[in-house]
């Protein structure tokens, strides 16, 4: 992958790099590929693996959560880095939609999408509840499974939505989803963000 399309992705996110430091300084630029950074408006952050394939996060402020506007059934959190988290306060109807431009990701590099999720509480209500992951691809495929919700409160877990190859047919808008309509009004999920890493 170019160093100089990396630094581009810098650039977006709104650090102060110039696309000459690939040759003059280096160090300062794969440290911030490495360790990652957030966009400005704390919506997505952008980081490099070990093999130089581009990674990105969708935090949950870049996410459509439904009825997230209201403070009955969602409370937005703040994790120690300063980025929006999104918990469940109430529901019965689970619809979280988000998408992204595939453009962005590394070519001939076979990706997954996935929710980084956890529980409030060793008592969440919606802990090990089964949802309904879609993922829809820009070559036209879709895929759709069930899988249950995390149970653990004490560290983050994975939900994986989906996988596919990034190649010329996969190029454009990627669209994916979670829903679930329970039959009884459940508590306690938290929703980190949707990660695109290499499979």
């Amino acid at each position: 992958m170019s160093k100089y399309r990396q630094i581009g992705f810098l650039m977006e996110a709104g650090q102060d790099v110039d696309p000459n430091e690939c040759l003059t300084n280096s160090t300062r630029i794969e440290k911030f590929l490495k360790e990652g950074v957030d966009y400005k408006d704390k919506k997505k952050r952008y980081w490099v693996s070990e093999y130089g394939h581009d990674y990105f996060a969708i935090y949950a402020r870049g996410l459509n959560i439904t009825n997230s506007d209201r403070p009955v059934y969602w409370r937005w959190i703040t994790d120690s880095d300063g980025n929006e988290m999104a918990r469940v306060v109430k529901t019965r109807w689970l619809e979280v939609r988000g998408s992204f431009w595939t453009m962005n990701l590394s070519p001939n590099v076979p990706y997954k999408v996935a929710f980084k999720l956890k529980m409030a509480t060793s008592s969440s209500t919606i802990r090990g509840q089964p949802v309904n992951l879609k993922l829809s691809l820009p070559d036209g495929t879709y895929q759709e499974r069930q899988a249950n919700l995390p149970v653990s409160h004490d560290s983050w877990g994975e939900l994986e939505v989906g996988r596919f190859p990034m190649t010329a047919q996969n190029v454009g808008k990627m669209e994916f989803a979670m829903e679930q309509l329970f039959g009884r009004w459940r508590d306690g999920l938290i929703i980190k963000s949707v990660e695109i890493k290499a499979a």
